[in-house]
């Protein structure tokens, strides 16, 4: 089990250069657990791709896989202990939440989010390196 960000969730859904590294995390690992503003950040991920190609259909459907992959294992980190994080750490209070929830759970967090990867070396880490060391 991990907690998953974003970024990770974005390219098991959206083809891009980490997609191949993502689908093969989730085939290793597939017990993902985000927090609730996962669902907001992908919104506006699919929003923005959607202006893009001017479709909103095929986004749809994207939407509709990633509530059916994550809406049954979100949890909700302290908001009070998510703000220290944010400001000790100087990350956003989104980054917060994904790092509150990991630790918690005494999770590795799966991200590919620099200035999480930099703040919380000991919490957080790269798709490739985690793949790397499931081998």
């Amino acid at each position: 089990m991990i907690v998953v960000d974003a970024s990770v969730v974005a390219f098991l859904m959206i083809e891009g250069e980490l997609t191949h590294a993502v689908r093969e995390l989730h085939r290793m690992d597939p017990d993902w657990v985000t927090p609730p503003i996962l669902n907001h950040e992908m919104l506006n991920i699919l929003a923005v791709i959607g202006s893009e190609e001017k479709s909103s259909l095929a986004m749809e459907g994207i939407w509709r896989e990633v509530r059916a992959l994550c809406a049954s294992r979100q949890q909700v980190p302290d908001p009070v202990r998510s703000l220290r994080l944010a400001v000790d750490l100087e990350i956003s209070g989104n980054e917060a939440q994904y790092l509150c929830l990991a630790q918690s759970l005494d999770l590795t967090l799966v991200t590919e989010e620099e200035r999480l990867l930099h703040a919380a070396p000991e919490r957080s880490v790269g798709v490739r390196k985690y793949l790397a060391s499931l081998s």
